[in-house]
């Protein structure tokens, strides 16, 4: 399973993800309020910080669970859900994503 099966995986069976982008928005927009009104970031630009968060988190997830799995380029797909699964990792990930403070810089 590789990172974008990954995402779409967690994406389409938890609010996970759903919840991760909309702190990392709130943060950033938090701190682009705290700008210079000539500095501040168009929503264009918060977005990809969003999606640049989202990603690093997703490889993280993702280097972890390879590393659980022992997996390589051919361990199947449905060998990484079952491992999700019977671990219960989306409901640990939720409450870690509900956990998450952003700390001010």
């Amino acid at each position: 399973m590789n990172k974008e099966e990954l995402l779409e995986y967690i994406d389409n069976n938890s609010t996970a993800i759903v919840n991760f982008k909309d702190k990392v928005r709130a943060d950033q927009q938090t701190k682009n309020k705290k700008r210079q009104p000539a500095k501040r970031w168009n929503d264009a630009r918060i977005e990809r910080q969003v999606d640049k968060f989202t990603n690093e988190f997703i490889s993280d997830i993702h280097d972890k669970l390879s590393k659980a799995l022992k997996a390589n380029n051919h361990t199947p797909k449905e060998k990484w859900i079952r491992f999700i699964e019977e671990n219960e990792l989306l409901d640990d990930l939720e409450e870690s994503v509900s956990m998450i403070d952003f700390e001010e810089e």
